[in-house]
């Protein structure tokens, strides 16, 4: 190694005279600091875990509450559609009910009223 590499590895090397260059264990400030980056990473992961859990329940419940009001509001549109329709239908059988007894009663007064002229024809002619 050269001394630039040794100098920014991450391990401590010092010279032991007659071995040269080897490795020292790390300080224990370095240990330490390790250790605390290790549980702040595994920290951050379980509360990364339990927000995202958190915002897929609320989510969830969102997409429930929703689906729900829509179900909601599609029965009530589809109820006052047919309410309409039938009140259409309705009205169009009351006009053409309306028609035929027009019909009828203006048919039964001409034939009345044929009676009538037929009857003073007759009663004339005698």
């Amino acid at each position: 190694m050269t001394r630039d590499e040794i100098l920014s590895s991450s391990e401590r090397t010092c010279y032991i005279r007659g071995k040269g260059y080897g490795k020292k264990p790390p300080k224990k400030s370095h240990i330490q600091a390790a250790n605390l980056e290790a549980s702040v990473s595994s920290a951050m992961v379980t509360v990364r875990q339990e927000m995202q859990a958190e915002i897929q329940a609320e989510m969830s419940r969102k997409l429930q509450e929703e689906r729900e009001q829509m179900g909601v509001e599609l029965k009530s549109n589809m109820e006052q559609e047919l309410q309409r329709k039938l009140e259409e239908k309705l009205e169009h059988v009351n006009v053409e009910v309306d028609n035929r007894i027009n019909v009828e009663v203006a048919k039964r007064i001409q034939e009345q009223l044929a009676a009538i002229m037929t009857g003073m024809q007759q009663g004339q002619g005698s």
